[in-house]
Order: structure tokens, then C-alpha cells, then sequence
């Protein structure tokens, strides 16, 4: 069989990984002689997926995304729309279809057109008007739908043939599966790590440490902006010199190779003031020994358990998120065995076998 794979990005971001693991499932199950994947450009990602041997189109894709849509670019959403014709083409080629986003409209306009097994993979949470529209395109597309959690299937209208499938993380090499040691600063090392926009919880995490100057903490922000929002991490430089955190916010670039960041670290927090579809960075963390600090909302609270191997706040709250980060400033020893129980939950709840299984069992079920 043929397969054909729509994606919405080329970063390595956390939607892009879980994308390329899925690759990497039908690239190893032996049930498809080609495989074609559509990007709307070139990126980090292309790499990747050139060592795996599949083919890649670049195609202009009508996203409905948040920045298109908030600064009225209409145009980027509609002119991409006019390839209809030749995208129904080159679809129709394939014997599944499989679109990894809940965004590309594309997908929702070609679906009734496509007789073929389609499979939508959704890991976004929509706000409730969007959810609604999402949904009734949905139901009209006839598609077998994987949710990345149980909190963006509840976001969404009841649909037929649904799934949840949690998400996976491979793991790191051996060199950094190692548990947390002292620090011979004595600083507790707090690693924010991931696209940097305006739901992400950097702006609140660096708030919330003008209530907790004199600890010895050192937040690490990791990250890049989408195109279009490259103002917001100068945004960021200039709170943190007007409120005087220098010495205790330090700003990196988001790099592909992220063991050694994770390494790095004590505790990863994940302060998102908006719903986590998911949240892959607190599964990475957690292959590293590395306890949690969420957001008790989205799908965060499916992967970290509270007092056990980290901590759940409540969301937009920086007394209680301090709460939670001075329980580690206080006992390093509890910093600890948080790490191993949350290295035990990620081998126990999000090992890629695991996800591989509960994948294969969505797609078999449609080729028999």
C-alpha cells in the first residue's frame, strides 16, 4: 500500500517529533511500499525524514492558524485553496491518507472527495467556537481520528470512531539517562523549554520569580517564536532587566539536540496558561529522571502525578506555582525521588512500544 502524510510545520517541536514518530511506525510495519509526506516548507524536520527514505513534497497548505487568522492574513489561509483540483489528484494516488494536525482546512475540503482509508491525527485543543466548526467538519470527513489525549477528545462534540493514543517519546541515549545529582552551585537548576508564544508560560514563570528573589533558583528559558512573533522573546529580555532577574533568567535558541538541555536541569515546569493538548516536554522530562512541575489543566494531569513524580499547580496561579517550586528549594532529597518515580511512570505509561502498539491496532483495523 501506498500511504501519503500531511504535516503542518518543519520544526522539532513537539507536534513535529510525535509526527516523525509515526513516520517511523509506518516506515518500520512493513505496510507501505511508498511513503509520501507533504510539508509547507523546508525545516529541521526535513532531515529527519530523509533518513528514514520517504519522499517529500513542498506544498502550500491552507492552515488555520492563530497567527494568520489574528492578524486578518486571509490570503495565506484562501489562495492555497485554488490547488484543490491538483490535490485531490495526487491524493487519490494513495491508499491512506494520514493529516497530523486538526488544521489544515485542506484536508477537510478534499475529504468528502477521497474514498480512500483517512485517518486525522488531532493534538490541538480549539477554543469553543473553533471546536464546534472542527467538529462538524470532522463528522463530514468520514476520517478515523486519533485524540493525543483524553482532554482534547473532551474538547471536542462526540465523534464516531475515535481513539485516544497518548503520546511516546523514544528516549535519550544512555549518556544522559542518569538521576539527579547535587549541584556543586547549590542553585536549583528550573528548565522552561519549548516553542515560545503567548499561552507558553515564559512571561508567567518569569513573574512568578520576583516572588522568590533571594532563593537560589536559575530558570533556564529554552525556545524560538513562530514566524510573524520574533518580537515576543525581546519582550521577554527587556521584563526580565525591568525587573531586575539577570542573574537568575538566562534565554537560549531552541536546538534539535535537546539531551544535554535536559540534562541540565533539576525540574522542567510547564506553566502553559492555556490547556496542554498533551504535553510532550513533561514525558522528556521525564525519561530523564526529571520530575514535573504542570499546570493542573489539559492533558498535563494525565502524565504527572501530583506529589509523586512532580507537582500540579493551579493554572494561571503563581502563589500556588511558587508553592510547588519551593517544595524543591526546600529538600533536594524529595527533588530526587521525584525523578525516579517519574522515570518510572514514563517506562510504565509513554515508552514508544507501547504507542507503536496502540497505533498499529487503529490502522489494522481499517486494512483488514
Amino acid at each position: 500500500m501506498k500511504i501519503i502524510c500531511v504535516h503542518q510545520s518543519a520544526d522539532m517541536y513537539g507536534s513535529d517529533r510525535s509526527f516523525l514518530q509515526v513516520i517511523k511506525y509506518f516506515n518500520q510495519s512493513g505496510d507501505f511500499e511508498k511513503i509520501t509526506v507533504i510539508l509547507p516548507r523546508s525545516g529541521p524536520l526535513v532531515a529527519e525524514l530523509e533518513k528514514l527514505g520517504v519522499d517529500i513534497i513542498y506544498m502550500n497548505l491552507s492552515l488555520l492558524s492563530k497567527t494568520y487568522l489574528m492578524k486578518l492574513q486571509w490570503g495565506k489561509i484562501i489562495f492555497p485553496l485554488f490547488s484543490f483540483n491538483s490535490k485531490r489528484k495526487l491524493y487519490n494516488q494513495y491508499d491512506v491518507v494520514y493529516v497530523n494536525t486538526s488544521v489544515i482546512l485542506d484536508f477537510y475540503l478534499l475529504a468528502p472527495f477521497l474514498k480512500q482509508m483517512k485517518v486525522i491525527h488531532i493534538r490541538e485543543i480549539p477554543n469553543k467556537f473553533l471546536s464546534k466548526v472542527l467538529s462538524f467538519l470532522l463528522k463530514c470527513a468520514g476520517s478515523k481520528i486519533i485524540f493525543n489525549s483524553n482532554s482534547t477528545l473532551n474538547s471536542f462534540k462526540k465523534l464516531d470512531r475515535s481513539f485516544v493514543v497518548h503520546n511516546a517519546f523514544e528516549g535519550f541515549s544512555k549518556e544522559f539517562t542518569t538521576a539527579i545529582e547535587e549541584r556543586p552551585d547549590g542553585l536549583l537548576h528550573v528548565l522552561l523549554i519549548g516553542r515560545i508564544n503567548g499561552w507558553k508560560g515564559q512571561d508567567f514563570a518569569i513573574e512568578a520569580l520576583t516572588k522568590i528573589r533571594s532563593s537560589r533558583v536559575l530558570l533556564r528559558i529554552v525556545g524560538s517564536t513562530s514566524l510573524g512573533n520574533e518580537g515576543l522573546v525581546d519582550e521577554l529580555k527587556k521584563k526580565v532587566e525591568k525587573l531586575g532577574l539577570t542573574a537568575q533568567v538566562e534565554f537560549l535558541d531552541f536546538v534539535s539536540d535537546t539531551a544535554g538541555i535536559y540534562a541540565w536541569s533539576d525540574v522542567v515546569i510547564v506553566p502553559s496558561t492555556k490547556p496542554e493538548p498533551f504535553g510532550r516536554i513533561a514525558i522528556e522530562a521525564m525519561s530523564l529522571y526529571r520530575p514535573v512541575i504542570a499546570a493542573n489543566h489539559g492533558g498535563l494531569p494525565e502524565i504527572v502525578e501530583n506529589a509523586v513524580s512532580g507537582f500540579l499547580f493551579e493554572p494561571n496561579n503563581m502563589d500556588s506555582f511558587v508553592a510547588a517550586l519551593t517544595n524543591y528549594i526546600d529538600d533536594r532529597k524529595l527533588l530526587q525521588q521525584h525523578g525516579l518515580n517519574a522515570k518510572r511512570v514514563f517506562d510504565e505509561k509513554f515508552s514508544l512500544n507501547g504507542f507503536y502498539q496502540k497505533i498499529d491496532s487503529v490502522f489494522k483495523s481499517e486494512m483488514v
